[in-house]
């Protein structure tokens, strides 16, 4: 960001940040620029267009430099706010940690609409950030959630949003590869409502976005070199948990609604997959039942 006049106006701060993000190729970028500076300075948005022609004090002024400066290096704006918007709350998120997407929330809709009552757990598979198991445990107040993901980094974080939003306490975080090393006995199965997985999904190749290629971490967003390696992991592993009758939500990537259903054409184990289009259409939200 170019070097602004001792105490320039936010709305100078704000004009030459949008001129930077612009030209870095980020979009709607005086939307970012007046994130981070609500983030410097702890004013609302409402609060900096009330004020933007007093000045910007030199400490915050360096301190939203350096945030726009790695802003337009592609860095997530969710990681340089430390925080990501999901449903009606947030959660922290850090590197190491995958930042949730809208597209996830119509996943948690889809569980609360078959999660049946009487069956007050539910098992959450790479859980990530926290943002599904958070939202059933908020939905499900006699609930019971085990969380579970590979990364220690995403279950400290994740436990911590638990923590902030009031919930830890119904939240089980676990640090598993999906179901293998889990031991669950038949008394606790039978209380098991619902199975849901966002998993990793996007073949490798596919993504090219710097701020998930360079940034996020891979482990939670490549599904390999196909994007469906861990549904080919995982689908046997919930066949052989899931008592008859009860169902597994999975998220898709794009492109996915032929193949990922194709693992579940067992008769024997599965009812005939349903799938739900996200808000652009996308096939995105697979449900089907054990038999």
């Amino acid at each position: 960001m170019p070097l602004l006049q001792p105490r320039s106006s936010l709305a100078d701060t704000l004009r030459a940040a949008e001129r930077e993000l612009t030209q870095a190729g980020i979009e709607a970028a005086r939307i970012q620029a007046m994130a981070l500076l609500a983030h410097t300075t702890g004013l609302t948005r409402a609060a900096l267009l009330a004020r933007l022609r007093e000045p910007l004090d030199h400490e915050n002024a360096a301190t939203f430099r350096s945030l726009i400066q790695a802003r337009a290096r592609h860095h997530p704006l969710q990681y340089l706010v430390g925080q990501a918007s999901f449903l009606d709350f947030e959660v922290r998120v850090a590197p190491g940690v995958f930042i949730p997407r809208p597209e996830t929330e119509q996943v948690v809709e889809r569980v609360l609409a078959l999660w049946e009552p009487s069956l007050p757990w539910a098992i959450d598979l790479c859980c990530g950030s926290g943002v599904i198991a958070i939202a059933l445990a908020r939905a499900r107040t006699d609930s019971r959630v085990t969380a579970i993901d590979v990364s220690a980094v995403a279950l400290a974080s994740a436990r911590a949003s638990a923590a902030d939003l009031g919930v830890a306490d119904r939240i089980e975080f676990v640090r598993a590869d999906l179901l293998a090393a889990l031991q669950l006995a038949a008394p606790r199965l039978d209380r098991l409502g619902v199975l849901v997985c966002n998993p990793p999904y996007a073949p490798r190749a596919a993504v090219t976005q710097p701020e998930v290629r360079d940034h996020e971490p891979e482990i939670a967003w490549s599904g390999g070199p196909t994007g469906i390696e861990i549904y080919e992991r995982l689908i046997p592993q919930a066949a052989a948990l899931l008592p008859a009758g009860r169902p597994l939500v999975l998220e898709l990537g794009y492109g996915q609604e032929a193949s990922v259903p194709a693992l579940l054409a067992d008769p024997g184990d599965w009812s005939p997959p349903q799938i739900k289009p996200d808000f652009q259409g996308i096939p995105r939200v697979l449900s089907a039942h054990r038999r």
